[in-house]
């Protein structure tokens, strides 16, 4: 029978690692194994914030990059403003689809493009899944305004050292956000 856990496990791995003479890698792998832990916490609160309005994270991700677009987008940008796997972005397209979320339809003068516009319903939808995230989540976090900044500066830090994000915290999904709001479709 697994032994019952009367403390932090991720402390607990931290002094295995202490114990095991890991000690210049300790630091390190509490703080991958924490962020870790609190992006499965996030993503769990997210989805159940979202489930009343039968979205998923990722879905609401799709659909808030077309709130923000008037026309409509391709598929190709969704993916690069998201950092998902083109197949990713199909199956979020086709679930959202088959909800009356978002319609897609070929572009007008490329007929490799595929295009993707919310629906009214969609941007209805849209807007309650951020308010609720808003005053549910983003704002809820608990953490000081400082200290969400400290820690978003922190990540930016990380990003820019796997090469993710730009030294100014700009990033090139953020670029193509940018320019897929900027594009005609």
């Amino acid at each position: 029978m697994p032994k019952q856990w009367n403390r932090d496990p991720i402390q607990a791995a931290y002094d295995l690692w202490v114990d095991k003479g890991w000690d210049d890698t300790a630091d390190g792998m509490i703080a991958v194994t924490s962020l870790l832990r609190v992006h499965q916490l996030l993503m769990a609160r997210a989805d159940e914030i979202l489930a009343p309005v039968e979205l998923s994270f990722a879905r609401y991700e799709v659909l808030v990059v077309l709130y923000f677009n008037e026309d409509a987008v391709p598929l190709s940008y969704l993916a690069k403003a998201l950092q998902l796997h083109q197949a990713s972005i199909t199956n979020l397209v086709n679930k959202l689809e088959k909800q009356g979320y978002l319609e897609r339809r070929p572009h007008p003068s490329d007929r490799r493009v595929t295009l993707a516009q919310a629906t009214r319903t969609g941007r209805a939808r849209t807007r309650t899944a951020i308010r609720r995230l808003n005053s549910e989540l983003f704002s809820q976090l608990g953490l000081t305004t400082e200290e969400t900044r400290a820690l978003v500066s922190v990540f930016a830090k990380m990003r820019h050292a796997w090469g993710d994000a730009q030294e100014d915290g700009g990033t090139d999904a953020a670029g193509a956000l940018l320019h897929v709001a900027q594009s005609p479709a």
